[in-house]
This record gives structure tokens, C-alpha cells and sequence, in this order.
């Protein structure tokens, strides 16, 4: 039941409710699974007398905050709430830079950003100095191990995404481990077919030498036989040698951090980025970026700039969601529903904390990536031996049509229900009527704020 009290609900301003048997439910689930040290979490593996710290941002939702608590506090454990004012606002074209690049001149800065966008170390020293069991904070990028103190992300932090933390754990644990094993065990040698209704058209052989453990010898491995929970790649990670065989355009209007921008093309060769097309303000940002780093050898990378394709990131939760006044910083922008199942953001430039990054720091150049999602992919593998198998069809991630993952879902309730995705992206003339190009592609925000009752 909605608070009497609470001050009425905006476009950027987060309402505030009692907990619900909903978001209780999905808290008791996630406090009790395992933890794995990861932002995408499986769990907090509460237990009796444990001292938690739980870092919440102004932009995120009380409560989810309330039912965290409530649910820590019955199995015993003490929670500390450490609140963070932000000043919320609605994301802008350049948040995307914002939030993912570095050492790029022409930003500006936003205090209010780096805020929503960081994680605290000086919180992850005082979980460590003042003896905390578990510290709860961030949505993406990986987590420091901590002395002796758990670390785990929330990246569900809003009501309507909450309720995809009780998704029972084994199942999703089968779902991932369905979805990655026609990649990890019979893509060696093969040719990635990825296409989307937005206009991504783009093909990729996966070479033999990237499934070896000893091609990542002094770099931070991303590409590897266990999976990557929520985040399954499917193209293989740096360092690149030579002989890249990838050509195509990838194709959208959404990124992680920023407002949908109208319709851009990326073309590649040999997985470099060649050009962009279209993309307004974020599509002007990002050709002047190309043109400033074009004569820059990063070390990972076999040919100069900046702009290569790291990153084919696979989600697998069919719950997730996109929240209310979603381009907003207290809707969190694109960031929970690229782990929806079947959606794919594709990120180009350099990857997450690995040897060019370093490298690009120490000299003060620039850095970071850039991403575009597919919201309706289809993921096609065609294998040495000439089978093809679809991991992805339509934005429909097949593992959730897997005979053993339906008959493990039937342990749980209703595999149609536990399996059936919580939400589909509305895009006119695609999932919804309408004329993409005409309706939808110019000015795909105005089109979402005015007609996605997701964001009512």
C-alpha cells in the first residue's frame, strides 16, 4: 500500500512505499543464495549476527532498500544503511561518455554523475576497518575482493526490476550454463551470424586461438569455459592478434547511461570500427572521439585507434525489466534491462580494467567503451561440422525453451510463468504498431516518453 505520506511521484524522483509481499519475497530469495563476489549477484548468503553495510544512492529506490533490510534482519543479521544524496535529473546524450570513458576532452563534468555512476572505496575501507561481514553496492563492473568482508552488487535497485532477485537461483544458474555451453564447447572455428530488426547485420568467425588459456597470459581473462553470470560473451575478449575476422554493422538507438539517440549505424572491418552513422549528439561525440584517437597503437589491439569490438554480452534473465521514468538517473537508464534474456549490448573500444586501460591511464590518453544494445537479436552459430544452432531467436533466448531447464522450472511453479519474460521492449513497427523509421528511429526518446507505459 502506497505511503499517505510520501510526496507525489515525478518524471525524476523515485516514490516512496512500504514494502511489499512481492519485493519481500524476491529479498528473502537473493539474501539467502550463494555469493559469488560479482555485481550481476546470485546472492548474500545472509547469516545469524553477520554486520552488513547496504550503500543506497538518493536515486534509488527506499524500497528495495526496506525490503533488503527487513529480509537481512529476520535471518538474524545487523544492517547499517549508508545514504548517499544525489540530485537527480534525466540522463542527456554525453552521460554515455560520462560514465564509460576517460580522458576525453569536451565532457563536462557532472558531479551528480559520478556519483550515481561510482562505486565508494573509501566505504569498501570502512567495511574491512570496522569489521562488516558483507558490503552491498553497485551495479556493474567487478568487485575488489575485500579482507575478509564479502562484496556484492544490487543491480536491481528499483521495485519493478527488484522482483527479478527472487528468480530461483538454480534455474538461473541452468539457464546461463544452457545458453553458454554451444558457445564455449562448439564455437572453436565457427562463424557468428548476428542480425536485429534495427538494421545490425554483422558476422564473426570465433578463432581457436581465443578459447586458450595461454593467449590471456598477463591479461585480465574474460573469455573462458565457466560462464559469466547475466553477461555470457559471444565474441571472444582481448588482447587481438592479426587476421580478425569480423565484418558488419551493428545497429540502435540505446546505449547504458544516456538517452536514446536516434538511429546509428557501426561499421566494422576486421572488428575495427571503420564509422558511424547517424546517432546525433552521441553519434557526433563518438565520430570526433574516432577522429582524436585514430593515431593511437593501444597495446591490445593490432592496428591503431581506439574503437574495437571487445564486447558481445549476452543477458539471461527473463524477469528484468525496464522501470518507470527509466532515462532518468533514478530509472537507472539502460543498465537493468540489457540483463534481460536475449537482449545483447555490443561494447566497443577498450574492455573493463584490461591491459589498455592501464596503459591508456598512465599516459593520460583516452579510454573506455562505447556500447549500442540489440533488443530483438538473432544469434546464429554455424559450427566447423556444419550445424547451425540458434542461442538466440528474435530476442527470444532459446535456454529458457530447454527441455531440462523447462523440467527444473516445474520444481518452482508454472515453467510457463517462471519462463516467460516479465517485459519486451516496446519499439513500433517491430513489437508494438507503428513505423520504425518514421515513428520511432528520428527521436526514439520523445517516441518512449510519450508512448512506453513503462515509463507512466
Amino acid at each position: 500500500m502506497t505511503d499517505p505520506q510520501a510526496p507525489p511521484t515525478t518524471a525524476t524522483q523515485a516514490p516512496t512505499m512500504m514494502v511489499t509481499p512481492t519485493l519481500l519475497t524476491a529479498a528473502r530469495a537473493i539474501v539467502r543464495g550463494p555469493s559469488l563476489n560479482r555485481t550481476k549477484t546470485a546472492g548474500y548468503d545472509v547469516k545469524p549476527d553477520e554486520k552488513i553495510l547496504l550503500v543506497e544512492k538518493a536515486t534509488d529506490d527506499p524500497a528495495v532498500t526496506q525490503a533488503l533490510s527487513q529480509a537481512m534482519r529476520e535471518l538474524g543479521a545487523r544492517v547499517d544503511v549508508f545514504h548517499v544524496d544525489i540530485e537527480d535529473r534525466p540522463m542527456d546524450y554525453l552521460d554515455e561518455f560520462r560514465g564509460l570513458m576517460h580522458n576525453i576532452p569536451g565532457v563536462e563534468y557532472d558531479e551528480a554523475f559520478k556519483l550515481w555512476r561510482q562505486r565508494f572505496e573509501w566505504l569498501e575501507r570502512a567495511a574491512v576497518e570496522q569489521d562488516y561481514q558483507l558490503l552491498l553496492q553497485g551495479d556493474a563492473g567487478a568487485l575488489p575482493n575485500l579482507d575478509g568482508v564479502r562484496y556484492e552488487g544490487v543491480p536491481w535497485y528499483h521495485r519493478i526490476t527488484f522482483p527479478a532477485a527472487g528468480f530461483p537461483w538454480p534455474l538461473w544458474d541452468l539457464i546461463n550454463t544452457k545458453a553458454w555451453q554451444p558457445i564455449w564447447e562448439r564455437g572453436r572455428g565457427a562463424w557468428v551470424e548476428l542480425t536485429d530488426p534495427e538494421g545490425s547485420e554483422i558476422r564473426w568467425r570465433l578463432q581457436e586461438k581465443y578459447f586458450e588459456e595461454s593467449h590471456y597470459e598477463g591479461h585480465r581473462r574474460r573469455f573462458r569455459p565457466e560462464y559469466y553470470l547475466g553477461h555470457l560473451f559471444g565474441w571472444p575478449t582481448p588482447p587481438y592478434d592479426d587476421g580478425l575476422e569480423c565484418e558488419g554493422v551493428v545497429a540502435g538507438t540505446l546505449n547504458h547511461f544516456g538517452r536514446p539517440f536516434p538511429h546509428a549505424k557501426a561499421h566494422f572491418k576486421g572488428a575495427k570500427l571503420t564509422h558511424v552513422e547517424g546517432g546525433g549528439e552521441y553519434g557526433d561525440k563518438w565520430r570526433e572521439l574516432m577522429e582524436l584517437t585514430k593515431d593511437i597503437q593501444y597495446p591490445e589491439y593490432p592496428d591503431k585507434g581506439l574503437f574495437w569490438l571487445w564486447e558481445c554480452a549476452i543477458g539471461t534473465q527473463p524477469k528484468m525489466a525496464r522501470p518507470p521514468y527509466a532515462f532518468t538517473l533514478s530509472g537507472h537508464a539502460a543498465m537493468y534491462e540489457r540483463l534481460r534474456s536475449g537482449i545483447i549490448h555490443i561494447g566497443i573500444g577498450t574492455g573493463n580494467a584490461n591491459v589498455s586501460e592501464k596503459w591508456a591511464a598512465e599516459q593520460g590518453l583516452p579510454y573506455g567503451h562505447l556500447h549500442i544494445h540489440m533488443q530483438f537479436a538473432t544469434y546464429k552459430l554455424h559450427t566447423t561440422d556444419g550445424e547451425e544452432i540458434t542461442v538466440i531467436d528474435n530476442g527470444r533466448l532459446k535456454a529458457l525453451d530447454d527441455p531440462e531447464v523447462r523440467d527444473l522450472a516445474a520444481e518452482y511453479g508454472d515453467p510457463d510463468e517462471l519462463l516467460t519474460e516479465a517485459w519486451t521492449p516496446p519499439i513500433p513497427g517491430i513489437s508494438v504498431p507503428g513505423d520504425y523509421w518514421k515513428d520511432y528511429a528520428p527521436d526514439p526518446a520523445r517516441w518512449i516518453e510519450e508512448n512506453d507505459v513503462s515509463q507512466a
